[in-house]
């Protein structure tokens, strides 16, 4: 059958195949390091995911931390309640409520609640 490894399974071309284990490898590393959060797990609710942006609302107990990551698009965060502790190469940011900070694509960061309140924040990614 045209399109199907003997076993079975779909043939992936070479670029997409390389693409789809880099995603899988960043999200798996992202749940892993959220599982481990000193603090506690750090909790996703996801609002809108299409082919144009996708929206989550992150909740983070004290002392955790997403451990650092590096977005494959664009994305902004808002933070609604406690203080995020943003960590970039360009040093350390602490922001509170009403805060909004843009990171471009392929940059670094570990987003961290060092307070002793919950932090909320929107984050919202733009897909190319």
């Amino acid at each position: 059958m045209r399109g199907t490894c003997p076993e079975g399974s779909r043939r992936w071309p070479a670029r997409g195949h390389a693409a789809a284990a880099v995603v899988a490898a960043l999200v798996l590393a992202g749940r892993l390091a959220a599982a481990q959060a000193p603090g506690g797990a750090i909790q996703e609710q996801l609002l809108v995911d299409n082919d144009r942006v996708r929206v989550v609302l992150l909740v983070f107990p004290p002392g955790s931390a997403s451990g650092e990551h590096v977005g494959l698009d664009p994305e902004l965060g808002i933070v609604l309640e406690g203080e995020l502790t943003l960590l970039t190469p360009a040093g350390r940011e602490v922001l509170g409520p009403g805060s909004v900070r843009w990171l471009p694509a392929l940059v670094p960061h570990d987003a961290r609640n060092e307070g002793s309140g919950t932090l909320r924040l929107w984050v919202v990614l733009v897909k190319r």
